[in-house]
């Protein structure tokens, strides 16, 4: 408890300053409903899943550059962005952003840590390298919050692992083979839920309890290997342009904005742990805890599709490289024993 109020204190003083950024402060957001007092919900998949399927279908933006970010919040000090670092202990109190505070990785569902995050400000999520955040960005927003991961994490911010706390960006795609022969899905049965709630925000928290320690990424060899042996059930979320371009043997194709619909959801297997692939792994990531807070087992490709392949028709965008410039940390000024690493990626 008293690490925790000192990371809280060493954090704060950058987060209150007022800025000279001229950008107006995000509207706040509406927190999610609640069913009436004294009742439960008596369908809670169904109930998650139509909170889900709205929350994709709005479009909300799920990234920031990291050079947005340190415009915004390190040189103009802006009001408008309260940043969150959820990596471990450890790795935020040797290098975090000048005004980050902190909420780890597996604390970020309850909610006497979400409590007093601000409704009226963009809450920008940091991790290692953007899956973790992207997963807890789409959590928090699910919570009412308007929250967006920073892309790349840490490793966008800087080459150095000593201030990452973790890898690196890639510097090349690994040039993998990929087909253009479409797969086609056969039906399946949806995941059985009995979480007990007493409201949306009740039933959201405890499905990410439930799903807090899952691992997060799988590496792309890892995925070769169990794409080789045919033991993998592969999720591609891109367009359907460049799925039919290029994709991984054996992917299925579901448009990230359409993945929550029923009818989709039935082309996932529940007793098979599920692969999702996307450009570049931050909207893989947030499907990946969308549909892990469903009952599903999924996991997300780290890097998508720009590190598998190096085909610009085929991803979509550009390649992963590691031309990342330094930017400026903070150090915590307090003493911190170090402590075990999160499933934050």
């Amino acid at each position: 408890m008293r690490y925790a109020k000192l990371l809280l204190i060493a954090s704060i003083p950058i987060a209150l300053l007022t800025g000279c950024g001229q950008q107006t402060a995000p509207t706040a957001q509406t927190p999610v409903a609640a069913v009436p007092a004294g009742q439960t919900i008596s369908a809670p998949f169904e109930t998650l899943q139509q909170l889900s399927d709205k929350y994709l279908k709005a479009g909300k933006p799920l990234l920031i550059e990291p050079q947005e970010v340190f415009q915004k919040t390190v040189a103009a000090m802006d009001p408008g962005y309260y940043l969150v670092d959820i990596r471990s202990d450890e790795h935020y109190a040797n290098h975090h952003i000048p005004g980050a505070v902190h909420i780890s990785y597996a604390d970020a569902w309850r909610a006497n840590k979400t409590e007093h995050l601000p409704r009226d400000k963009k809450i920008v999520v940091i991790d290692y390298s953007g899956h973790s955040s992207s997963q807890i960005a789409a959590l928090w927003s699910l919570l009412g919050y308007d929250a967006v991961a920073m892309k790349h994490g840490m490793a966008g911010w800087s080459k150095n692992k000593d201030v990452i706390g973790g890898s690196p960006l890639p510097c090349e795609p690994k040039n993998l083979a990929t087909v253009k022969d479409a797969t086609m899905p056969t039906p399946h049965d949806f995941p059985a839920l009995d979480t007990k709630a007493v409201n949306e925000a009740d039933l959201i928290r405890k499905r990410a309890e439930a799903v807090a320690a899952k691992p997060v990424v799988i590496q792309a060899d890892d995925l070769l290997t169990r794409v080789t042996a045919k033991s993998a059930f592969v999720l591609d979320i891109r367009n359907t342009t460049h799925y039919q371009a290029g994709h991984i043997a054996g992917a299925i194709n579901v448009p990230q904005q359409n993945l929550l619909e029923l009818d989709n959801l039935k082309k996932l297997p529940t007793n098979q742990q599920i692969v999702i692939v996307c450009y570049d792994g931050h909207a893989s990531s947030q499907a990946a805890r969308l549909l892990n807070q469903l009952g599903y087992d999924t996991l997300a490709l780290r890097d998508g599709m720009s590190v598998w392949s190096g085909d610009a028709n085929v991803i979509g965008a550009k390649a992963v490289a590691c031309d990342v410039p330094e930017r400026t940390t903070a150090k915590l000024n307090a003493p911190l024993n170090p402590g075990p690493s999160t499933a934050a990626t």
